[in-house]
């Protein structure tokens, strides 16, 4: 099945040339937050995000048309952003080719498509047992997309080590490359919601993932991708499932006096100072990343989203 899959991608390859391509910027724009974009800046490309993939396989919300930008340049062009929920079975449906999701999701696709200059497929909670799925999922939908439209995939941060320990990791980067006009890299999350605290995107972290996507994807299709926003973290994390043997302790702990009724249940409550560690993106830590993502020719940067940017930032882009 792997050559078959093989042979097929292979007919989207193209050559490049080594020559530095024309560069872009890319930058996300949430549907509602039209006014964050900003009145100069260098956006080539506008992504917005997003509609998304509903429990019929029919694509809802998100832009109908391109947005009306008064700060836009006139050659800027806009592609639509098509997620699925964060849930890998419901993924492993969507893309199952014998289920009729697979098509009804392109057939809507290609109909969204009309007014926009692009799309983008962002579907981030593959499973490793659905990587070929994936794989010829986007391959209809190039297919299926008229020529004149640009198909972009952003694809999870991955490097060298990563593969190694994941080798049927499903955000398989040369194979994407082949299919993709562009391949945007969420180069950030390096701590996310959910596990500990720290940068968002730290320099050794963001190096990693840049020389890993510099020897799989052809730099003419290569953006990668930064973050322009921050996230806390709270310790401790007080919210909890509790035992009876575990609140009567706290009770006597704390000398805390519960309260109960029959329809409801008991409840009490206490003040606990916590700390919360935030970590967030300035503009030297911006500038160098750029800095990092110009030492090679690769097609451009984009940036998750407009309107949480640093004061500023758009004008020193400039």
């Amino acid at each position: 099945m792997k050559i078959i899959i093989s042979v097929l991608l292979l007919s989207f390859s193209t050559t490049y040339s080594h020559a530095a391509p024309t560069p872009e910027t890319w930058a996300y724009l949430m549907k509602g937050e039209e006014q964050f974009f900003p009145a100069q800046s260098p956006i080539t490309d506008v992504a917005c995000f997003s509609a998304k993939v509903d429990g019929d396989g029919h694509l809802q919300g998100g832009h109908l048309r391109p947005p009306a930008l008064p700060g836009a340049h006139a050659d800027t062009r806009y592609h639509l952003v098509i997620t699925i929920p964060w849930n890998s079975t419901l993924a492993h449906i969507y893309l199952n080719p014998e289920l009729p999701f697979h098509q009804r999701i392109v057939t809507d696709i290609v109909e969204r498509s009309a007014p926009f200059d692009g799309i983008q497929i962002d579907f981030e909670s593959i499973g490793k047992e659905d990587g070929t799925a994936f794989l010829n999922f986007l391959t209809a939908v190039k297919k299926a997309l008229p020529k004149d439209k640009l198909f972009s995939v952003a694809v999870m941060a991955r490097w060298a080590g990563h593969k190694q320990k994941n080798p049927n990791d499903a955000f398989d980067y040369p194979f994407i490359g082949m299919i993709a006009d562009r391949v945007i890299i969420m180069a950030y999350d390096e701590h996310y919601r959910g596990g500990g605290p720290g940068p968002i995107a730290s320099l050794p972290w963001c190096k990693k993932i840049y020389a890993y996507a510099l020897s799989t994807i052809p730099p003419d299709k290569l953006i990668m991708g930064i973050p322009l926003y921050g996230r806390g973290w709270q310790t401790p994390t007080l919210a909890r499932a509790y035992k009876n043997s575990e609140v009567v302790k706290e009770l006597l702990k704390k000398s805390l006096t519960s309260t109960w009724e029959p329809e409801t249940g008991g409840s009490y409550s206490f003040t606990e100072t916590v700390t919360i560690n935030v970590h967030y993106e300035t503009v030297q830590s911006l500038k160098a990343k750029l800095a990092l993502y110009a030492q090679h020719p690769i097609r451009g940067t984009a940036y998750w989203r407009i309107g949480q940017e640093p004061d500023g930032f758009w004008q020193e882009l400039h």
